[in-house]
């Protein structure tokens, strides 16, 4: 049994001791975004642009929409229009509402303790950087907003260090599971499904915003990373994870390995060769397998590999950022610096397994997947005093039992 707020009409009433919020929006009906390409979206202009304020104007165009352009119905277009935008985002909850972020590393039954222990085995055990990139034991006392909580990994490690934590997720999936988690733990939290582009919490309600590897799936992640400014409170410190652009995964693995191993999959020998030298699930390979041979040309263009080759091949949206792309992001910070991190053997078919941990942690450090960016409100900013309405749903740790 566990405690959660009680709804009224609009939303849900009001707790004490909690970050104020607005109630959740309705989202649009869903729409075929190819059934509304010729309609929606024009292909992207090839005019060269000349003028510096032509240039300004088409960066700011990018910095508005989060990447350069996208594929659809095998045509690339430039995502500014915002049905378009929305109709992507629905297909990106769709995907991560069926497959929480790591749910797929274990053949645990969903809810239970082995679950969450087998989970948290595997991330840490893959990712050992993690831990002190985070600082948990430093959190005592702070209201911590997560973005994107997953199975709830980093949430408990949170809790357990003494913040008083939020979790916001576009998915009721990972909603759930982090709250189970929290039930079986007997941990305080507070949690709601939102929108990372439009966070339901007042203005200044956090001192420090987490995002581990999700800002880059949202349609307009500068839209996001303005939202995480505006709900840190002045002082309050952001850290988030992005994928990137200069790491060997996405020039080498991506651009070259990835697009080679498309043609072994257009057979039924080349599926059997490439599940003995990647070690994926063969039910994988063959789903890539049929991606390509539905259209080749379009499952080689550059940002569908992006795509499928990074968290399952029916990912609708990844992103990549480079250093100076993902500081340009946090421009209303200060004191910005990016770390790159994580380097999975995996990228090197064969001998990846072979190199040594040192040489690894500093090909991690040059071409890592992983780009953190570590910044912070400035102090002489004054949050504005909206009122919002919780959305969030809590557990008590004294009402819970297992």
């Amino acid at each position: 049994m566990h405690t959660i707020a009680a709804r009224d009409s609009q939303g849900i009433i009001p707790s004490s001791g909690q970050p104020d919020a607005r109630p959740k929006k309705v989202f649009p009906i869903r729409i075929d975004v190819s059934s509304l390409f010729d309609s929606l979206v024009r292909p992207v202009s090839t005019r060269v642009r000349r003028s510096s304020l032509e240039i300004g104007a088409h960066r700011s165009e990018l910095l508005e929409t989060g990447f350069e352009s996208i594929t659809v119905a095998g045509r690339r277009v430039r995502p500014t229009s915002s049905v378009l935008q929305s109709n992507l985002k629905k297909q990106v909850e769709r995907f991560w509402q069926n497959s929480p972020c790591d749910s797929w590393f274990t053949n645990e039954a969903r809810g239970t303790p082995a679950f969450y222990r087998s989970l948290d085995e595997h991330r840490y055990r893959v990712h050992p950087g993690l831990l002190s990139a985070v600082g948990f034991e430093k959190t005592r006392g702070l209201r911590v907003l997560e973005i994107g909580c997953g199975c709830g990994s980093e949430a408990e490690r949170f809790a357990r260090a003494g913040a008083r934590y939020t979790a916001v997720d576009l998915t009721n999936a990972a909603v759930s599971i982090t709250q189970r988690r929290f039930q079986l733990g007997g941990l305080e939290g507070c949690f709601t499904q939102g929108d990372a582009e439009d966070l339901p919490f007042a203005d200044g309600s956090f001192d420090l915003v987490y995002s581990h590897g999700v800002l880059h799936h949202t349609p307009n992640t500068p839209r996001a990373i303005r939202e995480v400014h505006r709900v840190l409170a002045p002082g309050g410190r952001a850290m988030i994870m992005l994928y990137h652009r200069d790491s060997f995964n996405y020039q080498v693995n991506l651009r070259v390995v990835r697009r080679l191993r498309a043609h072994l999959l257009k057979t039924e020998p080349g599926i059997k060769l490439a599940r003995k030298i990647w070690h994926e699930p063969e039910e994988e390979l063959r789903r890539h397998a049929d991606l390509i041979l539905q259209d080749p040309d379009a499952y080689l263009d550059m940002q569908n590999m992006l795509n499928r080759n990074t968290d399952g091949p029916d990912n609708p949206l990844s992103q990549v950022f480079s250093r100076p792309s993902a500081s340009g992001l946090f421009w209303q910070f200060e004191n910005v610096r990016t770390e790159v991190m994580f380097w999975n053997p995996n990228w090197l078919p064969g001998i990846g397994k072979l190199i040594p941990r040192l040489i690894e942690d500093w090909l991690a450090s040059q071409w890592g997947w992983h780009l953190w960016i570590y910044a912070q409100k400035r102090y002489l900013e004054v949050a504005a005093k909206r009122v919002r309405r919780p959305a969030c749903q809590e557990v008590h740790a004294e009402a819970l039992v297992d």
